[in-house]
C-alpha cells in the first residue's frame, strides 16, 4: 500500500468552481452563447475563457477540447490567469492540443504567478509529476507549501506525500503525519487514507490498527477507490477488525480488483422523463408496431427491453444495438448515450472507445443530462489521442466545426 498521490491535473471535470479557474469567470457565465460569442469574437478575454470552458464542459455546445484550446490562448495571451492555468493543463495531457511539457509548465508557472492557491497546486502537481523527464519534487514541495498556507487542503496533502517518500525533501513523518492531520478531520479523503496508511504501518507513530481502520472507512465512504483496496487488506486479514473475506472481496472488487469494477459504469441508463414500457401482450404488439413505423422512442423502448431480459443473448444484444443506432442517427439523446456504452462493452457491436465517446459527445449535446458525466468516467480508459478523434467525428456528424 502506497500514499496517494496528486492527480495530474484533470481536463475532463464536469464542473468548475469559480474560484478554481480565475478572473471574470463569473461576469460572464450566465450570458447567453450569442452574446458570449460576440463578445469572446471581440476580444475580451473574460468571454474567451467562458466560452472556453462551456466547450470544455459541453455546455450548451459540442464538447470539444481544440476549440477550447484556440479561446484559451487568445485570452492566456491576454493574461487571463484562468485561461493559462487550464491552457497549461490541456498541454500536459495532450487533449485537444499536442503534448508538449515545456509549454505546459510555461502556463502553468504563469498562472501560479497570481497567487491563486488552486493555481499554486497545479503547477507543483505538474512538477511532481514530470513531464517528459522534467520532475522537480524540490520545487513542487516549495509551490505546494505555498498553497498550504492559503488553506488549500489537496497541497496540504501533496507537501505530506513528499515529506513521507523523502522526495524533494528530507524524509520527515512526523511533518507528514501533522500536514496530513488536518485535512483529514475534515473530511478529506486522500489525507484520511494516507494517515490510515501511517498508523497501520506505524510510520512515525504508535501503530494502530483500529485507528487506521476508521481512517480508511471515511476515505470509502467517500469513494476514494485506493481506500477500498487498503480497508479490503484490513478485513483479509483481520487488521483492527474480524477476518471477514466476503467483505475484503467486496472492496477489492469495489477498488478495482477485478473485471467487474470496470463494468459497473457500463449500466443501460433509461430516460426518466419516458413512461416505462408496457410490456403486456397488447402493449408489446403496439410498440411493434411502432418500431416497424420507425419511431425512435420505440426503437430506444424495444432495445431497452432486449437489453434487460434476465439472461440477454448475443442476438438479442445484437438487435437491441441495431434498434439504438437507428434510433440515435434519427437524434434521439438516449439511444445515443446507450449505443455509446455498448461500443465501450463491445455488446452487439465491436468494441470501440472512439465511437462510443463520439455517442456520448452528441448525447449530451442533445440534452441527455447524464452523458457528459459517464463519459468522463469512461474517457479514463481512452489515449488523448483517441479522445480527441472521438470529439472530431461528433463534431463532423453534427456538422458542427
Amino acid at each position: 500500500m502506497k500514499p496517494l498521490r496528486p492527480l495530474v491535473p484533470a481536463l475532463i471535470a464536469i464542473c468548475v468552481a469559480a474560484a478554481a479557474v480565475g478572473q471574470s469567470a463569473t461576469d460572464w457565465a450566465d450570458i447567453p452563447l450569442d452574446r458570449l460569442q460576440q463578445a469572446a469574437q471581440s476580444g475580451t478575454a473574460g468571454a474567451q475563457f467562458t466560452l472556453a470552458m462551456r466547450y470544455h464542459n459541453g455546455r450548451g455546445v459540442l464538447q470539444n477540447f481544440s476549440r477550447a484550446v484556440d479561446l484559451l490562448q487568445q485570452a492566456a495571451d491576454q493574461g487571463h490567469a484562468g485561461a493559462m492555468n487550464r491552457l497549461g493543463q490541456y498541454y500536459f495531457s495532450g487533449l485537444g492540443v499536442a503534448r508538449d511539457g515545456a509549454q505546459a509548465l510555461k502556463w502553468l508557472a504563469a498562472a501560479a504567478e497570481s497567487g491563486n492557491p488552486q493555481f499554486l497546486y497545479d503547477y507543483a502537481a505538474a512538477l511532481e509529476n514530470g513531464v517528459d523527464g522534467t520532475a522537480d519534487p524540490a520545487k513542487a514541495a516549495e509551490f505546494y507549501a505555498r498553497a498550504a498556507e492559503q488553506g488549500h487542503d489537496d497541497a496540504t496533502v501533496s507537501l505530506g506525500v513528499l515529506y513521507q517518500n523523502g522526495l524533494g525533501v528530507e524524509r520527515d513523518l512526523a511533518r507528514a503525519l501533522q500536514l496530513y492531520q488536518g485535512p483529514a478531520s475534515r473530511g478529506h479523503a486522500r489525507a484520511m487514507n494516507n494517515l490510515g496508511l501511517l498508523y497501520a504501518r506505524g510510520d512515525g507513530i504508535e501503530q494502530d490498527y483500529e485507528r487506521a481502520v476508521k481512517l480508511f472507512s471515511g476515505a470509502v465512504d467517500k469513494g476514494l477507490t485506493v481506500a477500498m483496496t487498503n480497508l479490503g487488506v484490513m478485513y483479509e486479514n483481520g487488521f483492527g477488525v474480524e477476518v471477514n473475506e466476503a467483505l475484503a472481496t467486496e472492496l477489492y472488487r469495489r477498488g478495482g480488483r477485478g473485471d467487474e469494477a470496470q463494468s459497473q459504469a457500463l449500466q443501460p441508463v433509461y430516460d426518466t422523463r419516458l413512461a416505462p414500457p408496457d410490456t403486456s401482450e397488447e402493449g408489446l404488439t403496439i410498440l411493434r408496431q411502432a418500431v416497424q413505423a420507425g419511431d425512435p422512442v420505440s426503437r430506444f423502448q424495444m432495445a431497452w427491453l432486449l437489453m434487460h431480459k434476465t439472461e440477454p443473448t448475443v442476438k438479442d444484444r445484437f438487435q437491441a444495438a441495431g434498434l439504438l443506432q437507428r434510433a440515435a442517427e434519427q437524434g434521439f439523446a438516449p439511444a445515443m448515450l446507450n449505443l455509446g456504452l455498448l461500443y465501450f462493452e463491445g455488446a452487439g457491436v465491436p468494441q470501440d472507445y472512439v465511437l462510443g465517446q463520439m455517442w456520448m459527445i452528441l448525447a449530451g449535446t442533445a440534452g441527455m443530462s447524464d452523458a457528459i458525466r459517464i463519459s468522463s468516467a469512461l474517457s479514463e480508459r481512452m489515449t488523448p489521442g483517441q479522445i480527441n478523434e472521438a470529439q472530431q467525428l461528433a463534431a463532423k456528424k453534427s456538422n458542427l466545426q
